[in-house]
């Protein structure tokens, strides 16, 4: 029987910051910045495939928000997707730069 893919879902707000990551790596090196590209869509790919590979994303302290909830899928060596699975759906909320504090991400 062949494996099921899930679907992934790129939240607006995950477009946006993955966009604004982009833009500014190419201000520096448009090589980075297709790099960044492509290990996302690697990513997905890898999602699309077994979302469940990926730990949950413990460091996450949001009222509201049960720690096993969001997993955290690492890209282009600084880059974080967070991400929740439901049915066969991965939907990907964020899209953080590491070196970055992340303060107020939902």
């Amino acid at each position: 029987m062949p494996k099921k893919e899930h679907k992934v879902i790129l939240a607006r707000q995950a477009d946006k910051m993955l966009l604004l990551h982009t833009e500014f790596l190419a201000r520096v090196s448009t090589i980075a910045a297709r790099k960044l590209l492509a290990d996302f869509q690697k990513a997905m790919r890898l999602l699309a495939n077994n979302p469940f590979q990926f730990p949950f994303a413990d460091e996450i302290d949001v009222p509201g928000i049960l720690p096993e909830t969001y997993r955290k899928c690492l890209f282009s060596e600084r880059y974080k997707a967070l991400y929740l699975v439901e049915n066969n759906k991965v939907y990907i909320d964020v899209i953080i730069d590491c070196r970055q504090e992340n303060i107020g991400l939902f």
